[in-house]
């Protein structure tokens, strides 16, 4: 008897309460230790053929389907909720395709088909078909390719544009969001599903293992009950799998827009490396709050393997290099921006950096001169400025250089050693013929690496197959100046793939955000990461974006924007308030205070890799964002495009920190990336309260 359980009962589980969901646990284990249910009170749903209900308290019941070799958890619900979820379902595989599927019986009235009123209602069909019908012309044969049942081919063509989205939540996953890309411009033949061949296990299809697990062992099942909120640690779309299975032939990069799953892909791939023999893996990010959540992810995902626990290793890429200097080199003084300010500062009281402001010899020494390691004004002269806008002529090379000569003179007789000091010397002792303890390492928000991160990883990974997998998303840098992989030995060319099914933040939502971003973004070694196509598998309200006369009326209208999502269901610590920086905390801090809720305020550098339901991004002024601060210490106005550009992937980055609901909010006229995002004929509304 094998035991499976769906992604249709975990996301039920996530909305009971907590006593009620931990009957359901008890009930859950007692199943997963004797697959039968000899033990529970099970009862036949004699109007849905296979399906049964088993009794966990008095109002709560499991629906399982039970054919006698397998029995799989499909959902759970209060009594009649369950019950009618059942009659509702058939659990069959596709025609074409071959995946296993739960398909929603379709409501007909006088033969016309209904796809879009409530299940427990009848309604009378309309008189005249809708005129704007997106699906209208689409084939049999088109639609059954993509995974449609066949009782849905009519339905599917009879939809209008205002009805797509009740649409969309009653069909199968494969399908609906090959609908969607045809809704909002993209093309049906890019989804058509694998073909099972005649015989194949109908749960083993790719597009039904992103909804069906088989449980393997009690310890996995509890472990996947104790977080039903995070399915994705079960349940892969099949794009994904083939990512995470595939053998690459030398370092991988997978990118994608926000909420794309690139890190459920990174996590996996981690997974899938720790079962090879002898494997050892690295799971690393730049931060060590990511890698502190990449672990807790791990743990989630590994369930009772404790082969995957002990193959890998989660820590953000900081701390494992300085581990392994410490071991290599002894313990050493680091050199904070704090050291640096002063060094910088040493040298022009000496008068050296004439011409240059100390904003641009700080950011000139960490984005070159630190960075590539540079110690003559030779190399200095002949190093490729990629992201430094600024052209530098023999004479002012030559001032700098004095002053960085100064700032490096004194950081050494400190004894302090920068970060990218302890990744140089780490790089050269593996090219020494140093072997990291880690068979293959694999890197989430691989966009933000510094130069000298991305040179280490390249000589620990080099182009050994599957040595090296990275993720990330060009359009989410924010920490460093773009610069070539290639020339630091990190080549991905060739072996570059982008996701394009967003999970994480509603089709509102990531169509705001998007619009911040060029459809195509290329990075300095000419692979190209296109947001074309991508799509959301969620809808949502539309975003909200105001601009006030005083800020007294802003921090009202965000503390009531709140309450509202209180109201409507989302906890106080499923909502944040993001600010551009600390100057910003105090309006935040009167907005949570108006709003009575203890929700989380960020500014927007810290809240990268986090999402919140409901998220406020205040304080979006003309003379806030971008930075003026940034802007000042500009050394030429051809840096100001750089700038300009790293500040705007972070208004990106803020906004897509937001699953169902979004507010961007400022004092009139506003952040001039506001403009870009009411492009789009009126789907945002800016008003004052």
């Amino acid at each position: 008897m094998t035991l499976l359980y769906a992604s249709t009962f975990t996301k039920a589980l996530g909305r009971l309460s907590a006593a009620e969901q931990k009957q359901v646990k008890i009930s859950t284990v007692d199943l997963a230790l004797d697959p039968t249910g000899n033990g529970l009170q099970l009862h036949r749903v004699e109007a849905a053929p296979g399906f049964w209900t088993a009794r966990v308290s008095q109002d709560i019941r499991l629906v399982l389907h039970m054919d006698g070799a397998r029995t799989l958890i499909a959902y759970v619900g209060h009594h009649d909720d369950a019950y009618r979820w059942a009659e509702r379902r058939r659990l069959v595989p596709h025609e074409r395709t071959g995946a296993m599927q739960f398909v929603e019986i379709v409501e007909r009235t006088e033969e016309i088909p209904l796809a879009f009123a409530p299940v427990t209602e009848a309604v009378a069909a309309p008189a005249v078909l809708p005129a704007n019908r997106p699906f209208a012309q689409l084939t049999d044969d088109q639609l059954l390719d993509v995974g449609v049942p066949r009782d849905w081919l009519e339905t599917v063509r009879a939809a209008d544009v205002a009805s797509v989205d009740g649409l969309f939540a009653r069909l199968p996953d494969e399908a609906a969001e090959a609908l969607l890309d045809v809704a909002t411009g993209g093309r049906l033949e890019d989804h058509v599903a694998l073909r099972a061949p005649p015989g194949a296990d109908p749960f083993a299809h790719p597009d039904a293992q992103r909804r069906f697990r088989t449980v393997e062992g009690l310890e996995e099942l509890k472990a996947a009950l104790d977080a039903p909120f995070e399915q994705w640690a079960v349940f892969l779309h099949p794009t994904q799998r083939a990512l995470v299975e595939k053998a690459w032939s030398g370092p991988a990069r997978v990118s994608g827009s926000a909420g794309t799953g690139k890190t459920i892909v990174a996590l996996h791939r981690a997974a899938h490396l720790a079962h090879r023999p002898g494997a050892h893996v690295l799971l690393t990010s730049f931060s060590p709050a990511l890698a502190e959540a990449l672990q807790h992810k791990v743990d989630l995902l590994a369930g009772a393997s404790g082969q995957v626990r002990a193959r890998v290793t989660v820590a953000a890429l900081d701390q494992v290099a300085y581990a392994l200097h410490t071991d290599a080199f002894g313990a050493v003084p680091l050199a904070d921006t704090a050291a640096v300010q002063g060094a910088v500062e040493a040298a022009r009281r000496a008068g050296h950096g004439d011409g240059h402001s100390a904003g641009f010899l700080i950011e000139e020494w960490e984005e070159v001169v630190d960075a590539w390691q540079i110690d003559d004004v030779a190399s200095y002269a002949a190093v490729p400025r990629l992201g430094r806008k600024t052209r530098l002529g023999q004479k002012q090379r030559e001032a700098a250089w004095m002053a960085f000569a100064v700032v490096r003179n004194h950081l050494r007789q400190a004894g302090l050693v920068t970060w990218a000091d302890i990744y140089a010397r780490l790089t050269r002792r593996m090219l020494d013929g140093y072997a990291l303890p880690y068979t293959h390492l694999v890197v989430d928000e691989a966009q933000d690496l510094s130069v000298a991160q991305v040179r280490f990883l390249a000589a620990a990974g080099g182009a050994r197959p599957d040595a090296l997998f990275l993720t990330g998303d060009l359009g989410q840098r924010i920490f460093h100046l773009p610069f070539s992989w290639a020339k630091l030995g990190l080549d991905i060319r060739g072996r570059s793939q982008v996701l394009k099914v967003c999970y994480r933040t509603s089709h509102q939502i990531r169509s705001l955000a998007d619009r911040l971003l060029n459809s195509t973004i290329i990075d300095q070694d000419g692979v190209g990461e296109s947001r074309r196509g991508t799509v959301s598998v969620f809808d949502g309200p539309e975003p909200s974006v105001r601009l006030f006369a005083r800020v007294e009326e802003e921090i009202a209208a965000v503390g009531a924007w709140i309450r509202e999502g209180v109201a409507g269901g989302i906890k106080a610590e499923e909502q944040a308030i993001l600010v551009r920086g600390a100057d910003q905390m105090n309006r935040a801090q009167a907005a949570r205070r108006a709003a009575g809720a203890d929700v989380a305020i960020l500014a927007m550098h810290d809240a990268k890799g986090l999402e919140f339901r409901a998220v406020a991004v205040m304080a979006l002024d003309e003379d806030v964002l971008p930075d003026p601060q940034r802007l000042a210490a500009v050394g030429d106005v051809a840096d100001l495009e750089a700038i300009q550009e790293t500040e705007r992937h972070l208004l990106y980055v803020a906004t897509t920190r937001a699953r169902d609901r979004l507010m961007l909010s400022g004092i009139a006229p506003g952040c001039e990336f506001l403009d870009d995002v009411d492009s789009s004929a009126g789907r945002v509304q800016f008003g004052r309260m």
